[in-house]
């Protein structure tokens, strides 16, 4: 009779050390790659420290170290706040460095550090040390989260000057301090060797917490010429209403020029004293040129919006049609007198 074979002569054995085996095959691997994504972290935190030395020791080489130029030099999408510190020719820029890693379920990591940096602007060219400092070191209040707006607004002047004296108005409109952050370009216009900007600074009164302030270099007046001033908040789209009004006016003497000529298209068919359905719809077809030949063609029959008739006159609201624009005017043809007048209606079409 055949013995029934326990665990360990089934084979049993053998699969609880595949299976463990496979677990600790497992946990190395997440512990190498945790291990992995750390390292990178670090190295990211590391690189942002030396980009922001690299930026520092360039915006300070003028010998002048603005706040907003710290703002874009320091630039860490985990940075939790900086403390700056300016006294007797030396500038100490404190802040938090965070990288991170993200992992798929496991193996994501992040690493942070606190450093410190010293630019001594008393020499040429200017030096920036970095220290790492610990961790409490950065527990510092970052107070509100942008400067007031008045203290950037003199800020961007002064970049705006440097602009202007390194490359003009052009290098003023292309300047870096508009990447500051809390600092949003709503219009530009460049006219007569003048750069004028309207900017909303963060951190004021007015919508959504925003100041708005206007900006103007001028090339040729006095060198570096830069004035600002604060505006109501609607200031900052005046010269988006301006250009609104000038592309309106255009729109109407376009649409004008068709309307007047549907206006005489109408008084000779008056000239029998009558304007009658079937002489109607001619009046309001346009000649145009075609395209290949360039002759004059009868243009598309433009049917009538509404039409109400009296016994002394014919009122006709029609929608006319340019290659640009498109609006309602309204025609009253008045019969005894064989005269037509025409009228924009601001409202357009409402039938």
């Amino acid at each position: 009779m055949a013995r029934r074979g326990g665990c360990l002569t089934d084979g049993c054995l053998g699969v609880l050390g595949l299976a463990l085996v496979i677990v600790v095959g497992v946990l190395v691997s997440i512990w190498n790659t945790g291990r992995e994504a750390g390292a990178e972290a670090r190295d990211q935190v590391t690189e942002s420290v030396e980009g922001a030395r690299d930026r520092l020791a360039k915006a300070a080489a003028d010998g002048v170290l603005l706040d907003t130029e710290i703002q874009r030099a320091v630039l860490n999408i985990g940075r939790t706040g900086e403390a700056i510190e300016r006294r007797d020719g030396r500038v100490t820029v404190t802040a938090r460095f965070i990288g991170m890693v993200n992992g798929i379920l496991i193996g994501g990591a992040h690493a942070d550090g606190c450093y410190r940096f010293r630019i001594v602007l008393a020499v040429s060219p200017p030096s920036v040390d970095v220290r790492e400092l610990p961790y409490r070191a950065c527990s510092f209040r970052s107070g509100k989260l942008y400067r007031e707006p008045a203290a950037v607004a003199d800020d961007i002047v002064i970049e705006l000057r440097t602009a202007l004296a390194e490359g003009g108005v052009e290098s003023a409109r292309t300047a870096d301090v508009w990447k500051t952050m809390g600092v949003k370009v709503q219009e530009t216009e460049f006219r007569g060797g003048q750069l004028v900007a309207h900017v909303w600074l963060s951190g004021g009164t007015g919508p959504q917490g925003e100041d708005c302030y206007e900006f103007r270099a001028k090339a040729k007046a006095k060198p570096g010429a830069v004035d600002a001033k604060k505006l109501k908040p609607d200031g900052c789209y005046r010269l988006q209403r301006e250009r609104d009004a000038l592309a309106e006016k255009a729109r109407r003497a376009e649409l004008d020029v068709s309307a007047r000529k549907i206006e005489r298209r109408l008084e000779d068919a008056l000239a029998d004293g009558r304007l009658t359905d079937t002489e109607l719809p001619r009046a309001l077809s346009l000649p145009t040129t075609d395209d290949i030949s360039g002759e004059s063609v009868a243009g598309p029959v433009v049917a009538p919006e509404n039409v109400e008739r009296s016994s002394t006159e014919v009122l006709v609201v029609a929608r006319v049609t340019t290659p640009r624009a498109m609006w309602c005017y309204e025609f009253r043809a008045r019969l005894p007198t064989q005269s037509v007048t025409r009228h924009y209606l601001t409202d357009g079409c409402t039938f």
